[in-house]
């Protein structure tokens, strides 16, 4: 892939880039919608992700080329005359970084020519706007020797999904991007950001990410009206008691929170999160007792809370868990923000060729297209390879 990345940069700039960059996409194995509620969540990198070359140029530009949008040629962008607006392509993401960079005094001395080019599905559910953003950041902080620290860059990556791109997402995605490893699970708690790292041996199963092939962006989705929900639920827990965010919410106590929720919507957004966030704790201890068949239990359980109490799932996914369950799946669900993306499969190694094939029979039963499908394994974060 390196090889590659160089010649497409040396195709469209006539010269070789300085150095090539992978931000890898990532999967949440449980922890769904809860990482911008203050709760737990169990994310790792895979082999798939975001490649970028640069070099400077003398000019205060930034040219940049995608190969995943080619109808949309080498965009350039003025450092001294950013785009007010939004043109709702990829480009989006470095005006927004380079406005990030720039509201913390970190301006770019200098241009650059940039290359990407993605095996990632847009809008899979496997995080690729995080991908992009930590990709851009990373490139341009060690380019200009800004000396910007990890868990400094993952927050400005979070701010410029928030503040330019409207997504109001948690910072999950960011920090696995940016601090995963190879065969690990990181188990992080999105309030105060201490983690632990979780084994992922793979040794009798393999987790299967399958995709819907139906894409969202996730700013028109009902993401930040969930978000928007959940504050509310916040705000009206602050009435009744003192509580600093929801993920510290035990669900032992569940009956009682859910006394002080009048609207039924609410409620059943709440038994999510404070439900969801038990089951990471669950779920991390069922990976280090090597219990698959709980942790398939617990896959199945966020899926169908997803679906019924907070409402993000759509009918292709819910279908896709269908049949892998039928299949032979120990557990499935959804992941990424939902309204379309992927699902998450856990299958024992010893039947996989058999899941693969009934997946395949029960699938062309309900669809014409093909499905796509990938056997992951945990990998490590965003790093130069060249």
């Amino acid at each position: 892939m390196i090889k590659h990345v160089r010649d497409l940069y040396l195709n469209k700039f006539y010269k070789e880039p300085k150095h090539i960059y992978f931000s890898p996409g990532r999967v949440n194995i449980i922890g769904e919608h809860t990482d911008y509620t203050g709760g737990l969540v169990m994310p790792f990198c895979i082999d798939k992700g975001i490649y970028g070359a640069i070099e400077k140029i003398e000019d205060l530009r930034i040219n940049i080329y995608s190969e995943n949008y080619t109808i949309l040629g080498i965009i350039e962008i003025d450092l001294l005359d950013l785009p007010e607006k939004l043109e709702n392509n990829f480009s989006d993401y470095l005006v927004g970084v380079i406005r990030e960079l720039n509201k913390n005094n970190y301006k770019l001395k200098q241009g650059y020519n940039i290359v990407l080019t993605s095996n990632l599905p847009i809008g899979g559910g496997l995080s690729s706007s995080a991908a992009l953003s930590l990709l851009l950041l990373r490139m341009l902080n060690d380019f200009e020797n800004f000396n910007l620290s990890d868990l400094t860059i993952v927050k400005m990556a979070k701010s410029v999904e928030n503040n330019y791109l409207k997504v109001n997402c948690g910072i999950m995605d960011q920090f696995a991007i940016m601090f995963s490893k190879e065969n690990r699970a990181i188990y992080l708690d999105t309030f105060d950001l201490t983690y632990d790292y979780v084994n992922l041996d793979f040794k009798d199963y393999e987790l299967v990410i399958i995709n819907s092939n139906t894409t969202r962006k996730l700013a028109d989705s009902k993401y930040n009206e969930r978000q928007a929900e959940t504050k509310e639920i916040l705000a009206i827990l602050n009435e009744n008691m003192k509580v600093d965010h929801l993920g510290e919410l035990e669900e032992k106590e569940l009956s009682t929170y859910l006394d002080f929720i009048v609207n039924e919507t609410l409620r059943k957004r709440l038994k999510h999160i404070i439900t969801e966030n038990a089951r990471v704790k669950h779920a991390k201890v069922a990976l280090e007792l090597n219990n698959l068949y709980h942790l398939g239990d617990l896959l199945n359980a966020s899926h169908k809370s997803l679906k019924d109490d907070y409402e993000v799932s759509t009918a292709i996914l819910d279908d896709l868990v269908d049949i892998a369950i039928k299949s032979g799946a120990l557990g499935s669900r959804m992941v990424g923000g939902g309204f379309g993306g992927s699902t998450l499969n856990l299958v024992l190694k010893d039947n996989l060729e058999s899941f693969i094939e009934k997946f395949k029979e029960e699938y062309h039963k309900r669809y014409d297209t093909n499905f796509v499908y990938s056997i992951l394994q945990a990998k490590d974060g965003i790093k130069q390879i060249d």
